[in-house]
């Protein structure tokens, strides 16, 4: 199976139960862009607002000590006192010019004396060199609701919603036709040994591979054997295990029922070499494309001193019955 046709069934299955409705995404998204844009906006208008609060106060500063010698205020090291009328006149005025400059600050009270005021919520000291301290009062004007709301975040969230809609779309449609498509099913291949016809092959639709009876019955003895006896070893210098000619022989039995042969049972003892090489050629054809799961059914080569070596094993390594089946048996 490709890793196409796999990921496409890994996707079905993932999606299978789960629509993808494209209108009520773009809606969504659409008011998640608003709400997100509001959000930014309104809060960049905040930091402007606080940005010109600052300006207005350093401007107010920077004004009152410029004009302190002239606007009424007490000087008591001299014992002059206060013009209470004109100091209302310079606030009056002051306030007038921060308000034509659209700063968000309202001068309330000056003085030589601290200010507690209600209307007067901030205050700060100016020093006046020779004359004291001087004592201002103020306060900070509210950023009102309308001059953080703007028509540009919704005109992004459209045209964001107007970009994205055609991805929405195209995913619909992809999801549905991959809903309506058959489900493709991944193939759990395992080795078929079909006595009808004395061919083997791996998977439903691998190549089919015949074997003569002799390395067939005794290649199905070896894996029967395998599941029966996972810790025996089978050692090509010592006897073949009863047990395992045993089964050779009903495998042979059954091709005699099934009208393949009436020869006498052949010795399968005899030429143990020769009927492993047969049977390895079958299985290198039949696992032709698919040769990384080859090895379970491999009945192992002998290696360094030939194949009488003493610790050569030409057992099978399978331990799940439902690697191979038997058709016919």
């Amino acid at each position: 199976m490709s890793t196409r046709r796999l990921v496409v069934s890994l996707l079905r299955r993932r999606f299978a139960n789960r629509s993808f409705n494209a209108q009520k995404a773009i809606t969504l998204f659409a008011l998640g862009t608003l709400f997100i844009s509001m959000l930014a906006y309104y809060l960049g208008a905040l930091g402007s607002w606080q940005q010109g609060q600052a300006q207005a106060l350093a401007q107010l500063k920077t004004r009152i000590a410029l004009d302190s010698s002239h606007i009424g205020l007490a000087y008591p090291l001299l014992e002059v006192p206060a013009d209470v009328e004109l100091t209302q006149a310079y606030i009056e005025k002051l306030n007038t010019h921060l308000q034509a400059q659209d700063y968000p600050l309202q001068l309330q009270q000056i003085g030589t004396t601290t200010i507690n005021s209600a209307a007067a919520p901030k205050h700060l000291l100016l020093q006046r060199p020779g004359a004291g301290e001087l004592s201002i009062g103020y306060s900070l004007m509210p950023m009102p609701l309308h001059h953080g709301l703007s028509v540009l975040p919704l005109l992004l969230s459209i045209l964001a919603a107007l970009f994205i809609w055609p991805w929405f779309k195209a995913m619909e449609v992809k999801l549905q036709v991959l809903a309506e498509k058959p489900e493709i099913r991944v193939e759990k291949k395992s080795l078929l040994l079909d006595l009808a016809d004395k061919s083997i092959r791996y998977g439903e639709h691998g190549m089919r591979v015949t074997l003569a009876n002799k390395p067939l019955c005794f290649y199905l003895a070896l894996l029967e054997f395998a599941i029966e006896h996972p810790t025996v070893t089978l050692n090509q210098n010592k006897d073949v295990p009863a047990e395992l000619l045993d089964l050779a022989h009903k495998y042979f039995s059954r091709l005699i029922e099934l009208g393949h042969t009436i020869r006498k049972r052949p010795n399968f003892s005899n030429s143990l070499e020769k009927t492993l090489s047969e049977i390895r050629a079958a299985l290198d054809e039949a696992f032709t494309e698919d040769g990384e799961q080859k090895d379970p059914y491999f009945p192992p080569k002998a290696h360094g001193e030939g194949s009488r070596s003493r610790v050569h094993h030409y057992g099978l390594s399978i331990t799940d019955p439902s690697a191979f089946e038997v058709i016919g048996k």
